[in-house]
């Protein structure tokens, strides 16, 4: 009882609905300081490539680590799932989405996805995620955009082929024996990337709620996977042994558990219902330059010429995408 009154004063102070309702975009986008929802959506899209950036390299360091990448896959459903249950019961959120439509959203980001991404880093360096993910985003998802019938505008062309050739400069940063042995993972990367465009498509063109967002992809994943896992996938971490919790698992846990799952795709689904969806993913190929603008500021590593030349494309093909004036999808 307890438990149902708090979440009724906090539903009532809007705590909770910024998670699973839009409602409390309506609250914001009264005052002053936001009322223009493009904005709001540049922003949240900018707060995904830090995420993300940071994503990259905890996921690099994650599969150095006794963990499998079907182990992260189960943190990642498993620990997003266990926090939102409550107030997937609470809210009775199943009754607000179809079967269809929440297997199918479960499905972009789903396990398969998950594992595309980790087993992509086994093979790949961290940078190589930011490259074929992000920067082949906006190009995979004005393909798949084209497939389902949307009309190609020029400038989003223009301005996707320069992002995607930006992004592709940067490896030029790297030895060569580096990008000989990365393809593999490289490929894992562009597939994994044709779900995540996916789902930006689906977010906009469903026009899902975050509620309906989370219950699918945390929830009715954590329910298909989490079982094949303990029953039949390799497992190569004793999460009951705590000696082995060093400080690099514990970052995998804490973050892929909780980070991706929830606010990455909370602020990504915003972005894409705000902006649209070639906008929102353009903004996310910034992630490959991300990194080594980070880099410059957390570890004092000055870019080299080719991320200076790839930072300058890549952000001229971002601006030519989100400046542009037609916003249909």
């Amino acid at each position: 009882m307890y438990f149902l009154v708090l979440l009724e004063r906090l539903n009532a102070l809007y705590f909770v609905l910024p998670i699973l309702d839009d409602k409390i975009f309506e609250k914001i986008t009264k005052l002053d300081l936001f009322q223009n929802k493009k904005i709001l959506g540049i922003i949240a899209a900018l707060l995904v490539v830090f995420i993300w950036s940071f994503w990259l390299i905890v996921s690099r360091i994650g599969v150095k680590t006794q963990l499998s990448i079907y182990d992260l896959a189960a943190i990642r459903f498993g620990l997003s799932s266990l926090f939102i249950l409550p107030f997937i019961f609470y809210f009775r959120i199943w009754k607000t989405i179809s079967l269809k439509k929440s297997l199918i959203t479960a499905f972009s980001i789903g396990p398969f996805y998950a594992l595309l991404a980790f087993g992509g880093f086994y093979y790949s360096p961290a940078y190589h995620g930011g490259v074929f993910m992000n920067g082949f985003l906006p190009a995979i998802t004005v393909f798949i955009g084209y497939v389902l019938g949307r009309k190609l505008l020029k400038l989003e062309l223009i301005g996707t082929t320069l992002i995607l050739i930006g992004s592709l400069i940067i490896l030029f940063d790297h030895p060569y024996e580096i990008l000989k042995n990365s393809w593999k993972g490289d490929i894992y990367f562009i597939f994994s990337a044709f779900f995540l465009s996916f789902f930006i498509i689906l977010v906009d063109k469903w026009d899902l709620k975050f509620s309906q967002i989370l219950y699918s992809i945390c929830f009715i994943n954590a329910i298909f996977y989490l079982p094949i896992w303990i029953l039949f996938l390799p497992k190569s971490f004793d999460f009951f042994d705590t000696s082995l919790y060093d400080r690099d698992v514990l970052i995998n846990i804490i973050f892929q558990g909780f980070v991706p799952n929830i606010f990455g795709l909370y602020l990504t689904a915003f972005a894409a219902k705000s902006i649209g969806t070639a906008k929102a993913s353009s903004i996310l190929a910034a992630v490959p330059i991300s990194g080594a603008v980070l880099g410059f500021f957390i570890l004092s590593e000055i870019p080299s010429k080719f991320s200076w030349i790839s930072l300058f494309i890549v952000s001229i093909g971002i601006l030519v995408v989100v400046t542009r004036k037609n916003n249909n999808y």
